[in-house]
């Protein structure tokens, strides 16, 4: 199943139209040193990384682990991608929560200034998706464990950009919102026409699929049985075809 995971991202990678850098941490140990497929880590040794099911992301085993004090993990260069997603999961100590543990994600235009962009607090003991789009000129990405207690499972990172390569058309054009959502998409159609709405994942597995008809000048689509993360949303009619890249934030 990595193997597939590392395939597809390498594919969509490769494709300027589908611009994705994705790592699952497959072939991460303690011989990996302090840079990992362009990460910088501070806390690569001993202990460092999961091999179990319970605590890797959807991609399977392996995962990253936070597990030290003040350890970080720095991003490859991001220019050109907007967004970023990642799995993470809390593993308390026995008896003990992490209510008072935090992942904290700073942002960098150069990797020497950096600027908080959001703080994970507490860090949930179930698997979590997380998204969240890019400040405009960002750099680099830090991620700084704050321990009170437990570690942190960290997984399936991706950075990609708003388009997935299909032109968007005057006869196909529209609108989605909000975006980031909680679970419900509205639509609105530059021009009315029976269109298919088809929602698929980042790796372009398909979810499911809508019908709407012309008259449908304002459908809308619930995302809400998903876990948070990024999806796309694409329209095909018979003047052509357009995407929207949606985060799902509950």
């Amino acid at each position: 199943m990595k193997k597939l995971f590392t395939l597809i991202a390498l594919i969509l990678g490769s494709l300027v139209s589908n611009a994705q850098i994705c790592e699952n941490w497959n072939s991460f140990d303690t011989t990996s040193g302090p840079n990992y497929h362009g990460f910088t880590l501070t806390y690569y040794t001993v202990g460092s990384y999961y091999t179990s099911t319970q605590s890797s992301g959807p991609s399977g085993p392996n995962s990253y682990k936070f597990g030290r004090d003040s350890c970080s993990m720095i991003t490859p260069d991001l220019t050109g991608y907007d967004s970023i997603s990642f799995w993470m999961k809390g593993n308390a100590s026995t008896g003990g929560t992490m209510a008072n543990s935090q992942l904290i994600l700073s942002e960098s235009p150069d990797g020497v200034t950096y600027t908080v962009k959001e703080t994970i607090i507490p860090v949930a003991s179930v698997s979590e998706t997380k998204a969240f789009y890019l400040t405009p000129g960002t750099k680099y990405l830090m991620f700084y464990y704050d321990k009170d207690s437990g570690n942190v499972a960290f997984d399936d990172f991706c950075a990609s950009v708003s388009s997935v390569g299909i032109t968007e058309t005057s006869a196909s054009a529209f609108t989605a919102y909000p975006n980031p959502t909680r679970g419900q998409v509205n639509l609105t159609l530059n021009t009315p026409k029976n269109i298919e709405a088809i929602i698929t994942d980042v790796l372009g597995n398909e979810l499911k699929r809508y019908a709407f008809k012309a008259s449908d000048i304002n459908p809308s689509i619930d995302l809400s049985d998903y876990k948070d993360g990024i999806y796309f949303i694409k329209l095909k009619s018979e003047n052509g075809e357009s995407s929207k890249r949606i985060i799902l934030k509950k």
